[in-house]
């Protein structure tokens, strides 16, 4: 690959919860949790996607029972002008634009925007992409999903992973997809938080990033080993899951120092990017 890839983060808008509920073992005070998207730029494959955050739309959704509980458990703080697809368009970036959306999972904080994107290959992990669509009503809420956030060419857009060559193991967290086979973007598995969610690893001109999506709610959580409660996990795919992915990314910061991680809902990574 020539050149290197650009990449610049988005926030689409946060929820409130309180800290001790994403980290077991610290504060009552309120955590910000901003859904950042990462806005990619690759020298021959053009502009990219990794999920597409909150969008307006998901307001009127969360007025319909049952998905209006959410709304309730976690406060929720959206502002028009974060829809990613207005961000992109001040930057002179149309939708069609788009040629390639990364689904870390299919948590609706992750995939409000999809509709916004009609014309991207949506990639995804095998299993998130058979189970996703399955859910329906309290189902579908308890894993964090909203039915109609999905599109309806979902299957026919869709490139799932195994489909994908092969990339080099990480320490720590293991086999990995090449998206473009020049390994600038390989995806790799981060169970627990969602069922096939992924995670992926740049190389980029801000160097060696990775996109932990939910892997970790925040950095210090990796640090600090801190998961979160049982209540939180209550939605997890697999709590046990959970925390040994916490595990793997302390394992891999501590063996790859070169390498920043970057959670998606971490206040560092929000106050550290976005303030630049």
């Amino acid at each position: 690959m020539s050149g290197l890839l650009t990449l610049e983060l988005l926030d689409s808008g946060h929820c409130v919860v309180p800290e001790w509920q994403v980290m077991r073992g610290t504060s009552r005070r309120p955590l910000h949790c901003h859904a950042l998207v990462a806005l990619i730029n690759h020298p021959h494959h053009g502009w990219i996607l990794f999920d597409s955050g909150y969008a307006p739309r998901l307001l009127e959704v969360l007025r319909h029972w049952p998905f209006r509980i959410y709304h309730y458990l976690t406060p929720l703080r959206l502002q028009p002008e974060l829809a990613i697809v207005t961000q992109l368009a001040a930057r002179g970036i149309s939708p069609e634009m788009i040629s390639t959306l990364i689904i870390s999972h299919f948590h609706l904080d992750h995939i409000a925007g999809l509709h916004d994107f009609p014309a991207a290959r949506l990639v995804a992990d095998r299993a998130a992409l058979d189970y996703a669509p399955q859910l329906q009503g309290m189902a579908a809420l308890r894993r964090g999903l909203i039915p109609t956030l999905l599109p309806p060419d979902l299957d026919q857009r869709a490139l799932p992973t195994d489909r994908l060559p092969r990339g080099p193991e990480l320490p720590h967290l293991g086999p990995t997809y090449d998206l473009f086979g020049d390994g600038s973007i390989l995806l790799v598995s981060l169970p627990g938080h969602a069922r096939g969610q992924l995670g992926a690893l740049l190389t980029s001109s801000e160097g060696t990033l990775l996109l932990a999506a939910d892997g970790a709610w925040t950095s210090r959580a990796i640090r600090e080993l801190r998961p979160p409660t049982r209540l939180t996990n209550l939605m997890a795919d697999d709590p046990r899951a959970v925390e040994e992915t916490l595990a793997r990314l302390r394992a891999f910061a501590e063996s790859r120092p070169d390498v920043r991680i970057l959670p998606t809902h971490c206040p560092e990574v929000y106050a550290g990017w976005l303030s630049r």
